[in-house]
């Protein structure tokens, strides 16, 4: 049985880089991303009908725990290398 090398796995041009995002793909990422933007988007909504102050305070602390945990998946998406869902799910302020 004779080993493969890379260059006779793919059809490409050794000259063409390779796009090997699609095999790094993460859709749980991604998921967890559009969790993440759907919980800020409720949030800034309920902040926006909130009229007692305590529950105020509370959406604002939840807010600033949402920006925490988009934050952090943006950035193991940074680090995995997946620009097409960096550039789908731009930073929020």
């Amino acid at each position: 049985m004779t080993q493969t090398t890379q260059k006779e796995k793919t059809l490409l041009s050794p000259r063409i880089p390779r796009d090997t995002e699609h095999e790094r793909y993460h859709p749980e990422l991604e998921e967890e991303l559009k969790e993440c933007l759907f919980c800020l988007h409720r949030n800034e909504m309920m902040f926006d009908l909130e009229v007692d102050t305590d529950l105020i305070e509370q959406h604002i602390y939840e807010r600033q725990a949402l920006l925490a945990r988009y934050r952090y998946l943006l950035g193991k998406a940074r680090e995995l290398g997946l620009h097409t869902i960096l550039e789908k799910y731009q930073p929020v302020g």
